[in-house]
């Protein structure tokens, strides 16, 4: 997946479960995936954001959600070597 839709994937997540409840624009959550995208600490933590998300919630795309999180654990590894 290409970095643009990571990051858009990653927004349409955060806004449709609320997981940035404090910032209000999307131009705010733009900001702070793509700064913390290159931050292992701030990947491993929205991958366990998103899991809790993805359990507690009744309809959800798995699949879309597996994706998601398969690039997010690609940028950690390659982060961490």
């Amino acid at each position: 997946m290409e970095r643009k839709e990571l990051i858009n994937a990653i927004i349409d997540f955060c806004i449709e479960y609320r997981v940035f409840i404090k910032l209000n624009s999307t131009d705010e959550i733009k900001i702070k995936i793509e700064n913390g995208l290159n931050d292992m600490e701030f990947i491993e933590n929205l991958i366990n954001t998103i899991i809790l998300k993805a359990r507690n919630s009744k309809n959800i795309d798995i699949d879309k959600i597996k994706n998601l999180l398969l690039e997010l654990e690609k940028i950690r590894l390659e982060l961490e070597y």
